[in-house]
């Protein structure tokens, strides 16, 4: 097998976010209405800077709705704007014993579990989803909330208690293929790979589209060491009949892991003609892989252009990447920049650390300690950065020195 078959999906950093969202309910005909209405369909649209101002704007015209209020903290939680989400929220909160007033209830503490969560304060969002369980109304949102709850708990190193969590979900309906996916993820991060591999293939077994599913098998596999499961489980996307975008999404996807960066652009080039601007997004990564940096960052700004939210703060990760390696530290600079300012917290440790890598490339080695020891003040528990502050500081001694 060759080295790039070996390669996991392992990318300049990587990130993950989670975005919370609420089922809310059309408002009527009123002038506050119809703004409300348009601020939802932004948000489904993901188009979250915008939804704001007609949040603004509806609760301008009726500030007495509670929708308005949920629907602005939401969509302010999407653009990682948690503290003021939080604000919105709580002024939904009603203490009398009524069923709107629970339902509104609700809403509002499955609102503050996703900010807590995007602040990393897990034990006040365990809290928040905990009232939130306690009330009986809007059983539709308690699988959510239990997933906030799991996630929290592996965060917090309490790993036992969050499949726990996903199995009593399984329990309660076992038919659907995003929780076997989770758990399935949760214990591959705590090395119990024959576990993980049975749930995904569980999540394959309800869901043949469940794509990601693959991917993870192929990563097991190959941190198994065992070549040739990996590559009969990316040869079954490969071998699918690509008759959409997404199909040739994945098909292409297969075939970077593969490394057969011929096939993988063709198919993703074919995606992204079909308006897959996720597709952009992995030609980047294909040209990377080849070390075509300048043809990388062609296909990475598309994908930020087109207003591609799920990998976003990934995105000016890896033009950041491609600008190290060619040596243009000013625009890696500035890219890391605008990824640490899209407001993601998760995204922006990511970012930070790579910031620190940078600094120290540049040997701007007072800058890379001074954000180094900022970044620690927010992750202390980061050994690795703990390890790199300590070689910083031998740098500048080393510097010192030499004067």
């Amino acid at each position: 097998m060759s080295t790039s078959m070996k390669r996991s999906a392992i990318r300049f950093g990587a990130a993950i976010c989670a975005v919370c969202c609420l089922t809310l309910l059309p408002s009527g005909c009123s002038k506050a209405g119809e703004e409300y209405d348009k601020a939802m369909q932004l948000m489904e649209e993901g188009r979250y800077n915008d939804s704001v101002k007609h949040f603004q704007k509806a609760i301008e015209e009726n500030d007495e709705n509670a929708e308005y209020y949920i629907g602005y903290g939401m969509a302010l939680n999407s653009l990682g704007m948690y503290e003021e989400a939080i604000k919105e929220f709580d002024k939904v909160y009603q203490d009398t014993d009524n069923k709107i007033s629970e339902q509104n209830n609700k809403k509002m503490y499955f609102g503050h579990a996703a900010a807590y969560y995007g602040m990393n304060e897990y034990n006040k969002a365990l809290e928040a989803c905990d009232k939130a369980l306690e009330i009986a109304q809007y059983e539709y949102m308690d699988k959510n909330l239990k997933y906030i709850k799991a996630a929290s708990e592996q965060i917090l190193g309490n790993a036992d208690k969050a499949v726990k969590i996903y199995s009593d979900i399984i329990k309660e309906d076992d038919k659907d293929a995003d929780v076997y996916m989770k758990r399935g993820s949760l214990y591959e991060t705590e090395g119990k790979d024959k576990e993980a591999l049975d749930d995904y293939n569980k999540a394959i077994e309800l869901d043949k589209s469940c794509y990601d599913a693959y991917f993870e098998l192929y990563n097991v596999y190959v941190k198994m060491e065992q070549d040739n499961k990996a590559e009969e489980i990316l040869k079954k996307l490969t071998d699918i009949k690509a008759d959409s975008a997404d199909k040739l999404l994945q098909q292409g996807r297969a075939y970077y892991y593969l490394g057969d960066y011929s096939a993988a652009s063709s198919s993703l080039k074919k995606a992204a003609e079909e308006k897959n601007n996720e597709a952009d997004y992995y030609l980047g990564l294909v040209y990377m892989a080849q070390s075509d940096y300048q043809e990388a960052v062609v296909y990475f700004q598309k994908y930020i252009d087109s207003n591609g939210s799920g990998m976003l703060s990934e995105a000016y990760n890896q033009i950041a990447g491609c600008y190290i390696e060619l040596e243009e530290y000013d625009k890696a600079e500035d890219y890391l920049d605008k990824g640490i300012n899209c407001g993601e917290i998760k995204a922006s440790r990511m970012l930070k650390k790579n910031m620190v890598i940078l600094y120290e490339r540049m040997k701007q080695y007072r800058k890379a300690r001074n954000l180094a020891k900022s970044y620690l003040t927010e992750f202390p528990d980061d050994s690795d950065m703990q390890k790199e502050l300590e070689f910083i500081k031998t740098r500048i001694k080393t510097i010192q020195l030499a004067k």
